[in-house]
């Protein structure tokens, strides 16, 4: 029994020895009391593969304050730090390591990933360049090479990754993309101009030294007639004091009176709103023919319901959530009657208070999403009395926790009903594919949850629609610098990723977006691509090479492909957005909102456009007209569900054979119909 005993503990493992079969928490828990340098050092290892990057970050700090000679303690702390996003500090590490002796493949290709994932092309191109003749540094310079559209030099930096090491992963990938990547064509595409009317309008978002969360979130309108006079009218979303959510910024509707005038209506309307409002969503859900309007905010839901243009809450059923963001309008059960989806971001409330930043440096920035639990979205049936019902248990919405920043609907797969996309934020995104009545979360298996590196990306606004007019509705969504706004081709059987192929990913990976639509804004018969841009956080400029501040961007769709058509300046920290012909003229409008800034209409005055058809059906109802689809919709883009006619450029078309397939699967043939109608 004594030499059974004294087996047993020779045999028990070591902190090395956890450490290399992956049990971090038992290395740890062995290695907290010890006090030597490579015990401190495992541990700071131990930490970091654990998640906990703020233990491993204070231990690697006191080993190289004991230490300070030490260069691969330094090296360690780089990479933690780095993992934190605290990127100034990680490269000040990493130099101290290489000024100590580490080795220069190391430091310069670590200071490299920093460079890049902090956005600063340039120095992460001098950093893999210092390296030695490693693989890695040479396929961290094709992912920067790749992302900045220089394909030719992307591609032979990764092979020559691949020769020094056939086992490179990232250089394997880049080559698999590099061969379908394909640089925007010369073809013609006409261009398009806009001017800025900014409009009486401020988004009072109340932001405080705390930084709460939803100060940066605020920014949803809609467009949609509220008194069937046949003119589109703007709604905007509106804020309310923090912590509170009490003295409330009304929210505004502005009624179109012709030649792009407006005129303050809210108070004759109804609308003024309640609490931080944040999203909304417009359709006829009691089809009496007055478009209603659900609007969305932090703590208050409130459903309006229109009396001849005079709104009246409908509060049956409809429940108040933590933090929504906005709506969505659709058929969900296929009984004729419009249902509602809500997007619903984190569970946070006014009593969250936890400082995120640097206190060393007395800088507070808005909490990552992580800080926050998620939560479910909620799916709310129409009863058709003016009352709703939740259904988010029996239809499957509600077993799916995320952090949902916006909601596109489309029938994605041709076979009648609706499915709901939903962008999470820093987790795998959402398709709920209706099955009939009910849903079933698809989205790793529709190619969608994550970007095309696997990665679960700052996904936000969000838009269904068919860019490459092949009959089926393509997606695309807004995030962060770094991360592009990914387009994915509908192939019929899932989505793929062609964001770089497509010229959109290297004209969008140095941008921030929120709002996002496709939309043909110069009628030449190919949906262009239209964000709403800003950073997250206001003070992004003080750790990293980014801009808080973005202008807006169009991008020109020439047969498939990419390019940049304009900006729409001055940069600003840009929320919400909208496209519809605002003015009659066949040319479609932008409505934005800004943090702190006017509401403006950016009105269309693109000179070389062509024909155009509109089209008014009702919500889920399927458009062709010639080669082209449209849907019916009421949700995406960011906090800003409009309901609008669809509309098509014709080209030089001067007619286009129209069909209407409505929601219950009826067609209506229209024949050729005359363009500018």
């Amino acid at each position: 029994m004594l030499f059974l005993l004294l087996l047993l503990f020779v045999q028990a493992p070591t902190p090395q020895d956890l450490f290399q079969r992956g049990r971090f928490a038992d290395a740890a828990a062995l290695l907290e009391k010890e006090s030597s340098r490579p015990n401190r050092y495992l541990l700071g290892l131990c930490y970091q593969q654990l998640g906990e990057l703020g233990k491993a970050e204070a231990v690697l700090a006191a080993l190289t304050a004991n230490e300070p000679k030490w260069a691969p303690g330094f090296y360690a702390l780089g990479r933690v730090l780095f993992a934190a996003g605290k990127f100034p500090d990680a490269i000040r590490a990493v130099e101290t390591a290489e000024k100590l002796g580490e080795p220069l493949a190391r430091t310069r290709r670590l200071i490299g990933s920093i460079e890049e994932e902090r956005g600063n092309w340039t120095a992460a191109l001098d950093a893999y360049e210092a390296a030695t003749d490693v693989s890695e540094a040479h396929s961290g310079r094709a992912s920067v090479l790749f992302k900045l559209g220089r394909f030719p030099e992307a591609r032979a930096a990764a092979d020559r990754a691949v020769k020094l090491n056939p086992a490179n992963q990232e250089a394997q990938r880049l080559l698999g993309q590099l061969a379908t990547a394909a640089v925007t064509t010369g073809s013609a595409v006409s261009p398009v101009a806009f001017e800025r009317i900014p409009l009486p309008f401020v988004l009072n978002h109340n932001p405080t030294p705390e930084k709460h969360i939803v100060s940066t979130m605020a920014g949803g309108l809609a467009v949609f007639d509220y008194d069937n006079d046949g003119l589109l009218d703007i709604f905007f979303t509106n804020g309310a004091s923090l912590p509170s959510l009490t003295d409330k910024h009304a929210n505004r509707l502005y009624k179109n009176l012709g030649g792009l005038q407006f005129k303050d209506v809210t108070a004759e309307a109804g609308l003024e709103g309640e609490g931080f409002s944040i999203g909304a969503a417009a359709a006829d859900f009691d089809g009496d023919g007055w478009t209603d309007i659900f609007v969305a905010g932090a703590g208050k839901n409130i459903l309006y319901r229109n009396e001849k243009g005079t709104f009246t809450i409908s509060p049956r059923g409809i429940r108040d959530e933590k933090f929504a963001v906005g709506g969505a309008w659709l058929d969900y059960d296929g009984d004729g009657k419009l249902d509602l989806f809500v997007v619903n971001y984190l569970d946070w409330t006014p009593a969250f208070s936890k400082f995120c930043g640097d206190p060393s440096k007395n800088l507070r920035v808005y909490c990552h999403p992580r800080e926050f639990p998620p939560t479910a979205n909620r799916l709310y049936r129409n009863l058709g009395d003016g009352s709703f019902s939740d259904v988010s248990a029996t239809t499957g919405i509600a077993g799916h926790l995320g952090k949902g920043m916006s909601a596109a609907v489309a029938d994605v797969d041709g076979d009648g009903r609706p499915d709901i996309f939903v962008a999470n934020d820093a987790l795998p995104n959402f398709f709920f594919k209706n099955t009939g009545g009910k849903f079933v979360e698809s989205a790793l298996a529709a190619g969608v949850a994550y970007n095309d590196m696997g990665k679960a990306i700052s996904s936000m606004g969000s838009d269904l629609r068919d860019f490459d007019n092949d009959g089926r509705p393509d997606l695309v969504f807004t995030a962060l610098v770094g991360e592009t706004f990914p387009l994915f081709k509908n192939t019929g059987a899932g989505f793929r990723d062609v964001s770089y192929p497509s010229g959109a990913g290297a004209l969008t990976v140095r941008r921030s977006g929120w709002g996002v639509a496709f939309a043909d804004l110069n009628n030449d018969g190919w949906k262009d691509l239209v964000t709403a841009n800003s950073h997250v956080t206001d003070t992004i400029e003080l750790t990293r090479s980014e801009k808080y501040k973005e202008p807006s961007t169009v991008l020109l769709n020439a047969a498939g492909k990419f390019r940049l058509g304009a900006e729409l300046n001055p940069p600003a920290a840009y929320r919400g957005l909208a496209v519809a012909d605002l003015d009659g003229d066949g040319r479609l409008d932008l409505v934005t909102s800004e943090l702190g800034g006017p509401g403006v209409v950016w009105k269309n005055i693109s000179e070389r456009t062509g024909h155009w058809l509109e089209v008014k059906a009702p919500v889920g109802a399927r458009v062709r007209a010639g080669n082209q689809w449209q849907e019916v919709t009421s949700g995406g883009s960011y906090g800003s569900g409009s309901f609008v006619p669809v509309h098509f450029g014709l080209g030089a078309a001067t007619e286009a054979d129209v069909e209407i397939i409505a929601p219950d699967g009826k067609r209506t043939q229209l024949g050729p119909v005359k363009a500018r109608r």
